[in-house]
């Protein structure tokens, strides 16, 4: 199907035309986002081509006699709650980042698809996994994925147990990466807008929150996560998908053989070279030892100072570290390929 078109029709101009530039900051191959400030523009607009989704200011809907027609209508008001009516409404005086998130999850429980991936580029998935811990694997992976966050459209899925990200963010998103794949398990096929309804950034890089508590992992199959993953190749227009992968994920081998290129993360120690032995040998007792031909090893220097802010990764001494080390991998990078 063609793009999908949000119309946004609101007669504050400033306040209208700030939220267009936000949502339209958002558009996609798969979605395309107009602006109106008068009423009857945007209905003889919607009777030539059509509108999918009408964010519409609910003053002028209620003051208008000619209705317009649009698949999905959501109004923006006023008040903060509104009683006793059919209609979708978001409370308008709030962030355009609230909002946005607002109209991708009233519009991720409509039961037809809306938007399908409609993406040029394949998704490269990118695995980082080590055995080894305190090896920095988490700010390796946040740091590669805002590097290719400048290169196109990067997601970033963290898998670990106590991961920290509600302090370290401070991210008011309730909804986390369990949240989203029980969204999928359901049969849902607006994937594409429950996703949107739940990332945050880091820079240049989305990311889903990760889960509260590494016990909901445990009822997960491998089937699930390949299936879950998968999903963000059909339904989204990501570039890049870093999984910060952990052994708790029911299904690691299975995963690290669907990415494109695999991170593991080591040192000189003694133990960490017998931890990295056991693994590999596991591999290929396995059957996975195809995982260790797109593996690529690396340490992190020491360095005088690693950010602790998120933000300030790209700008640190190990982005430039990773980009030198990485800049051989741009074609493997380049040339992904989903299987599994």
């Amino acid at each position: 199907m063609g793009r999908i078109v949000l119309a946004i029709c609101d007669d504050e101009k400033s306040y209208s035309e700030r939220l267009y530039e936000y949502i339209h900051s958002k558009e996609t191959d798969s979605l395309k986002v107009i602006w109106f400030t008068d009423y009857e523009q945007c209905a003889a607009y919607a009777n030539e081509e059509e509108i999918n989704i009408l964010l519409l200011s609910a003053d002028l809907y209620s003051e208008a006699e000619l209705k317009i027609s649009a698949s999905n209508i959501i109004l923006l008001s006023k008040n903060k709650t509104e009683s006793d009516s059919e209609e979708a409404y978001i409370y308008k005086y709030q962030s355009a980042e609230a909002i946005f998130k607002k109209i991708m999850r009233y519009c991720s429980k409509k039961e037809s698809q809306l938007i399908r991936r409609n993406c040029s580029k394949p998704l490269s998935i990118i695995g980082i996994y080590s055995p080894i811990k305190r090896t920095f694997q988490t700010t390796f992976a946040i740091t590669l994925g805002q590097i290719l966050g400048k290169k196109g459209k990067a997601l970033y899925l963290n898998f670990e147990s106590f991961s920290g990200f509600d302090s370290i963010m401070a991210s008011k998103n309730k909804a986390d990466l369990m949240d989203l794949l029980y969204f999928w398990t359901c049969g849902s096929s607006n994937f594409s807008f429950r996703l949107e309804s739940v990332i945050d950034k880091i820079g240049t890089l989305d990311y889903v929150p990760p889960v509260h508590s590494f016990r909901n992992f445990e009822g997960i199959s491998a089937t699930q996560w390949v299936g879950f993953i998968k999903a963000f190749e059909e339904y989204t227009d990501y570039e890049y998908l870093i999984l910060d992968l952990s052994e708790n994920v029911n299904g690691l081998f299975e995963i690290l053989r669907m990415c494109s290129r695999v991170y593991t993360l080591t040192d000189n120690k003694r133990i960490s070279t017998a931890k990295l032995s056991q693994y590999e040998a596991l591999l290929y007792e396995s059957s996975f030892g195809d995982v260790m031909d797109k593996t690529q090893k690396m340490s992190i220097p020491l360095f005088r100072e690693i950010p602790g802010s998120y933000e300030m990764l790209p700008y640190s001494d190990l982005a430039k570290h990773i980009s030198k080390e990485l800049d051989f991998e741009e074609r493997l990078l380049s040339e992904p390929k989903v299987t599994g």
